[in-house]
Parts: C-alpha cells; sequence; structure tokens
C-alpha cells in the first residue's frame, strides 16, 4: 500500500512536469531536427485523443501550417526525444488520477522522411478501479448534514477520479464555513484493493464550533494630503459602511457573506484599499462562539468625470461626458450623470460638414442631431438574491440608419443586475414616453397607411411599456483576442397593455448570440458565431396594432452578414429617383386632366435609396479564421471570413419577404492592434442581385409630401393629373413589390467594406 501510494505521489509530480516543459522550445531551430508530423492515439476508448494531448510534452506542426507552409499558420514542431521519453508517463499518470492504475502505453515513432516523424501512442486502458463505498463522518452535529452532502462529485459506484476526490473535500469545506462553522476541515481515508478494483473512501470532517459574527472593527483613512491635494475628512460613516457590508453582529458566520461584504466595498470605488478578514482569536463576549470581524478601509476620490470624441461611419462626429459621484447622498450609493451626442457635422443644428460623413448624405434618420441625457442612481449593495438595482431616468433622440429615429422626451428604467466575473444576469421595466418615426414608404408597404392624415395618426406620441430580461456567460480566454471557450448571451423583451404599453405598441421579442473560440495551433484560430431570432405580435392588418421598428430583427454590417451594407439584409422598400405617367387606356399622348394614369418607377435606372423595414426572424451564422500577420505580427492580424443570414417574415404577402435560401458572403479582413482594442477593416462579396420590393416616389414636402406608389406592376389608378396645381390623388391598395434594382456587374461593385472597432464577435 505504501509503495503504492509512493509511485502514486510521484507520478503525481512527473504529471506536473507538462507545465514547465511545454514552455520549452520544441520549434525546428536546431541542425538536425525532426519534425513532428502527426500526433495520434490509439486504443484511448475513455478519453479523446486532444484531452490526452494536453497531457503530455510533445506536439505536431499546426495542420494549417503543414497544409500551407506558411509562417503564418504557427510554427514547426521537432521532437525533444528527453520530453518524449517520458510522455508515456504522463499519459499513464493521467489514466491513474481517473482510477485506471493498470493502464499500459506504448510510444511509437515511424519515420517519414529524413526530417519528419509520426508519433503514435499505443494505449491498453484496463478496466477503472470503482469506488465501491463513500462515506462521510463528523457531521452528527451539524444541523445541514441533508443539504451538505447533497450532490458531491464523488460518488459510489464510478471511478475512483482524484480530481473529484479533491473536488469533494473542497466542496465540504466550503460548504461548512458558509454555514456556521470557520473553521472546518475534511480530511480523507482511502482503502484501494488492486486486485479486485474496488476503492473505500472516507471523509472525515473536523466542523470545529458554530459561531456567529461578533464584533465588527472598522477603522477608515481618509485620502491623506499631498503636494497637489489638500487631502480630505473622512467621507462615508461608519454607520453607512456597515449599511454597505450587509452582516451584523449575531448573524450566523458564512465566509460567502463576508466575500460578498468585500466585493460590495470594491464596487463603490470610493477606497482605494479594502481589508475584511477574521481575527478568530479575540471573542465577544468571552466564551461566546463568536468571531470579531476586521474591517480596514483607505478613501480615495469619491467624484470622477469624463469626457471623449470619436468618428464612426454611422455616427459622424461624437461625443459623450460622464459625471460620477461615488457617494451620493452620503450613504455610498451611485450618482451618474451622463450625456451623448452623436450626427455631429451632419445634424442640425451642428452640421456643416456633411463632406466628412459621406455615408449618412442620403439618410433621412441622420439630418437632426441625435443626444442622449441621463441620470442614474445605483445601490452598490444587493439587495435580493445578488441583484443590485438602480433606476435612470432620461431623454434621447436615437437613429437607425436608413430606417427610423426614436425621440423619447422623457423614459425611465428600474433594472436590478447580478454580475460575476463571468456572468451577468439583468432584469428591467423600462417605461418610455414617445414616439418612432419611420419612411412613409415603410407604413404604406406594410401596412397600407399610405396617407399623410393616417400616418399623423399613427405617429402620435405614446407609451411604450417593455419589460427585459438577459444573460450573458463568458468562458473566453480573453477579452480581446479569443482563442479557447466562448460566449452566450440570451436577450427577451416584451411589450403589452399588462405592463403598461399603449395598446398599439405589444411585443415579444427573443435573441439568442453564441459564440465558440477554437486554438488551432501556433497564433491561428477558428471563431464561430450563431445568432437567431424572433418577434412576435398582435396583427399588423389595420392601424390599431403594429410592432415599432427598433424591436424589428435587422441584419447586415460589420457585426453581421459583413457582405451586405448596415441593416440591408431583409425585407426593404425603395425611393424611386423618378417615374413615367402611364394612360390607362393605353394611349401614347401626353395625358390630361380627366385621364387615369399610373405612375411606373424604372428598374434599370435603380432607387435613390432603399429603406430597411426589418423582419420577425433572424438566423445568422459567422465562421472566422484568425491568423498571425507574416509582416508586423505584434501589430497585425489577418482574418479570413464567411457569413451566412437570412432575415424575413413569415406569412408576409410577398414571397421575397418569406423565408427564400440563406445568403452566404465570403471575405478576408485585416486587425490592427491598438490601445483601444483591436481596429478592423473588412471586405466581402456579394454574389445576390438585390432584393424586390415596392418602390415609392416621395414628394417633397415643399411640394406637397406627397407618397405614390410608382412600383412597375403596381395597379394603383392616379386621377386629377394637373388639376388647378393640385397634387394627383392615388388611389388605396397594396403597393406591388416587384421592383428591383439591377444588379451590379463588376467584381469591385459587389465588394462591401466594414469599419469597427473590436472583434466582429
Amino acid at each position: 500500500m505504501i509503495t503504492r501510494t509512493v509511485q502514486l505521489l510521484a507520478a503525481s509530480a512527473l504529471m506536473a512536469w507538462p507545465v514547465v516543459a511545454s514552455a520549452q522550445a520544441t520549434v525546428c531551430d536546431l541542425p538536425g531536427a525532426v519534425e513532428v508530423k502527426r500526433l495520434n492515439f490509439v486504443g484511448n476508448d475513455t478519453f479523446r485523443g486532444y484531452v490526452l494531448a494536453r497531457s503530455i510534452v510533445t506536439e505536431p506542426t499546426p495542420l494549417a501550417r503543414r497544409l500551407f507552409r506558411l509562417g503564418l499558420f504557427g510554427d514547426r514542431r521537432c521532437l525533444d526525444r528527453y520530453e518524449f521519453g517520458r510522455d508515456s508517463a504522463r499519459i499513464r499518470v493521467f489514466y491513474r488520477q481517473r482510477g485506471y492504475f493498470d493502464t499500459r502505453v506504448e510510444a511509437v515513432e515511424r519515420q517519414l522522411s529524413s526530417s519528419s516523424v509520426e508519433i503514435r501512442f499505443n494505449i491498453f486502458e484496463g478496466p477503472p478501479t470503482i469506488v465501491e463505498r463513500f462515506t462521510v463522518t463528523g457531521l452528527d452535529s451539524v444541523p445541514e448534514r441533508a443539504r451538505l452532502e447533497a450532490g458531491l462529485p464523488l460518488r459510489a459506484g464510478e471511478p475512483f477520479d482524484q480530481r473529484f476526490l479533491n473536488a469533494t473535500r473542497d466542496t465540504l469545506t466550503r460548504r461548512l464555513r458558509n454555514s456556521g462553522y470557520p473553521a472546518a476541515e475534511v480530511l480523507g481515508q482511502t482503502e484501494t484493493d488492486y486486485e479486485r478494483r474496488t476503492a473505500i473512501v472516507r471523509l472525515d470532517v473536523e466542523p470545529g464550533t458554530r459561531a456567529h459574527i461578533g464584533e465588527i472593527d472598522i477603522e477608515i483613512t481618509p485620502r491623506p494630503a499631498t503636494a497637489t491635494d489638500r487631502g480630505a475628512p473622512q467621507q462615508i460613516s461608519e454607520e453607512s459602511v456597515r449599511r454597505l457590508i450587509g452582516v451584523k453582529a449575531g448573524d450566523l458566520y458564512s465566509e460567502r457573506r463576508l466575500e460578498d461584504a468585500k466585493r460590495t466595498l470594491v464596487l463603490t470605488e470610493v477606497y482605494a484599499g479594502v481589508l475584511l478578514e477574521l481575527d478568530s482569536a479575540a471573542r465577544e463576549p468571552p466564551g461566546d462562539s463568536a468571531v470579531r470581524v476586521l474591517v480596514a478601509l483607505s478613501e480615495g476620490y469619491t467624484r470622477s468625470a469624463r469626457a471623449s470624441v470619436g468618428y464612426g461611419t454611422l455616427d459622424c462626429f461624437r461625443t459623450d461626458g460622464e459625471y460620477r459621484d461615488n457617494d451620493f447622498p452620503g450613504d455610498g450609493r451611485r450618482f451618474e450623470l451622463r450625456a451623448r451626442l452623436s450626427k455631429i457635422g451632419i445634424g442640425r443644428p451642428f452640421a456643416g460638414a456633411s463632406g466628412l460623413c459621406p455615408l449618412l448624405r442620403d439618410d433621412p434618420y441622420s439630418v437632426r442631431l441625435n443626444y442622449y441625457a441621463a441620470a442614474t442612481v445605483s445601490e452598490p449593495m444587493p439587495v435580493w438574491r445578488g441583484f443590485r438595482p438602480n433606476a435612470t431616468l432620461y431623454s434621447e433622440r436615437r437613429g437607425e440608419y436608413n430606417a427610423y429615429i426614436r425621440s423619447t422626451p422623457v423614459g425611465g428604467i428600474v433594472s436590478a443586475t447580478r454580475q460575476s466575473s463571468r456572468r451577468t444576469y439583468a432584469l428591467a421595466y423600462q417605461l418610455e414616453y414617445g414616439r418612432t418615426e419611420a419612411a412613409p414608404a415603410v407604413f404604406c408597404a406594410l401596412q397600407n397607411i399610405c396617407l399623410e392624415e393616417d400616418r399623423a395618426r399613427l405617429l402620435r406620441t405614446r407609451r411604450l411599456g417593455v419589460a427585459s430580461a438577459g444573460f450573458t456567460q463568458d468562458w473566453s480566454n480573453h477579452p480581446a483576442y479569443p482563442s479557447g471557450g466562448g460566449v452566450a448571451h440570451v436577450d427577451l423583451r416584451h411589450a403589452s397593455t399588462v405592463i403598461g404599453s399603449d395598446d398599439r405598441l405589444q411585443f415579444t421579442r427573443a435573441t439568442v448570440d453564441f459564440s465558440l473560440y477554437f486554438g488551432l495551433g501556433g497564433s491561428t484560430t477558428l471563431a464561430t458565431r450563431f445568432r437567431a431570432g424572433t418577434v412576435v405580435g398582435p396583427s399588423q392588418s389595420g392601424t390599431s396594432e403594429f410592432i415599432p421598428p427598433q424591436e424589428r430583427q435587422f441584419a447586415g454590417g460589420s457585426n453581421s452578414v459583413r457582405g451586405f451594407r448596415q441593416n440591408d439584409l431583409g425585407p426593404k422598400v425603395y425611393i424611386a429617383r423618378g417615374y413615367d405617367t402611364v394612360r390607362a387606356d393605353g394611349g401614347t399622348a401626353p395625358a390630361g386632366p380627366n385621364d387615369t394614369v399610373f405612375f411606373r418607377a424604372r428598374s434599370a435606372d435603380g432607387p435613390l435609396r432603399s429603406v430597411p423595414t426589418g423582419g420577425s426572424a433572424l438566423v445568422v451564422a459567422n465562421v472566422e479564421l484568425r491568423l498571425r500577420s507574416p509582416v508586423f505580427p505584434d501589430r497585425l492580424r489577418l482574418t479570413a471570413f464567411t457569413d451566412v443570414g437570412e432575415l424575413w417574415t413569415p406569412g408576409a404577402p410577398q414571397r421575397q419577404d418569406r423565408f427564400e435560401n440563406l445568403k452566404i458572403t465570403p471575405g478576408i479582413g485585416v486587425r490592427i492592434q491598438t490601445p483601444v482594442g483591436p481596429v478592423r477593416v473588412d471586405v466581402a462579396y456579394n454574389p445576390y442581385s438585390p432584393r424586390a420590393g415596392a418602390a415609392f416616389f416621395d414628394v417633397p414636402i415643399q411640394l406637397g409630401g406627397q407618397l405614390y406608389c410608382v412600383s412597375p406592376g403596381n395597379a394603383l389608378p392616379v386621377t386629377g393629373l394637373g388639376v388647378d396645381g393640385s397634387a394627383p390623388l392615388q388611389a388605396s391598395g397594396a403597393c406591388a413589390a416587384d421592383f428591383q434594382p439591377p444588379q451590379s456587374r463588376t467584381f469591385l461593385r459587389r465588394l462591401t467594406w466594414s469599419f469597427g472597432i473590436g472583434q466582429a464577435f
């Protein structure tokens, strides 16, 4: 038994060696080096090959490097014979730690050429050692025994895995220390019958004395004076600090609650230093089980201000600022004032630089300044199940390129968030009083609301009440350049009269976004992403109810399907450059005041602009290969990507607005590393013809402000042409959705460029 234990300890030390050894150079930088072309595992029925490969030092040259023979796909890997001789032992230790004590490993080296080899490990696993009996002793005096023993990682009847044994000990210790036992310890005893391949595991618990929180001793050091700062008196009172801590004398001891208290003090951003620890030697009163808590705080600055300026292709020039008071009104709550301006240079009253924002010159929703102003009060202390509440009062105007503009004179949000380093939960209720302005053509195409007086009634300022819930899980290994792990996000939004929304503003919206990252060796990463969403609402017929444009699904752009411009994938309508007047009787003479005519645009002329109407169903998938650049590798990275997606409305009257086929747009890009994150430039190829849609001619307001259906196949008669100088009258009805702009014939015109800061996903 002792011999087996010594062998296991020695093997465990050897198992830790790859962490150091893998840092050694296995690249082919020495004369006579032999490249490892392939690495295979045979006989490993229980564990996958890529799992075993992480336990050894020997590794092959990345597949992409072998195929393309380019250094940007990673370095060539050569055989280190010293480490190769120890890799078999590392694999045996890997199996031993998981209960496979009889595993044998045979290393085989096969010569492929004078300078390359194939490495194969033949594995004979053997049967595992099973946990025959698992018991926990020492919990008879603990009231929560059933809860403490529930769901432990180690279970009888399963392989004897040392990792599960250690995790079980840690779990029990943690649970005890969160249940009033600050000195709890868990010791383990194992009896292994190697012939029968069974193990008996017993954990002996020494809970110690059950304790409560005693005296909480708080020491606060005000901000000291310096050569440029006169310092400050104590800013937050001791009473406020006790409220922020959230535990008091007499509470049952919990290590987790004390950790949460420390986190809350740090999140106030008032203190430059936070120390919270136990003085277990002190008892108050004498002989009781109370433990003394020591809190030492060093105050910093409670107020801060920030301002920034920038430029974006869809924002023109923009600026934002923030003022924060972390001690409002003297009890540790946070008060924030935030303001943001965008469309500077293109939007009134700060227009005049349209030449610097060429993409926005023809966007009717960028002619006014966009703004956002808000005041927020936040509670740093969790009030319910770890959620921290805050309330915001705001006013804003926000436009979406070529789609809509949302003006909100006043709005409010009450929200609560629960956040850890990798996981975020968010709950919110938003009530705002505002209006959404979309192109007249959008309302005419979607709801047959083509008359100005009808649109005016629909576009009145109304209440919009939305309840939302969001969840984000981030297990990626790097915030800017992930090469492993992933990110998942789920967002749900609902509006109805039950929660205060107007009866014309009701919907339910759901979006799921999921990204995974895979390291392929060297600096090569395969990034994948899937996004899907839907929005449903009441009947969109007539003028009574519709889904607000800002709540519809949109796709296309630098973070979506990059072969399409922003929001340009999916249903749309067109604003025509002009139209022909066609007599209803088929005559060729000029039409007179008493004639009935049709207005019809010429598709060959192309539209003045397209207006995305959004859809109610969305699916997008992205695959991106991220590579190290052969030049300036520390600053540049290259990408090759393929984006796939579609946006549609199930049951739409127009065939082209229903699901037809997935759009596939490949492309390449460059990432430039900067202090603010990677700046990216992407270009994608779009082989598809523009989607057909209804065409309208929008008469300028100064000339009457009329909207006419001018689709090539429309059958809406027009009368009163030129009568007394008044505008002609077009019959009401659905506008035919058969206007299709001509497709670009040259390769260069089918390329779509996009720019951004940060990774696309």
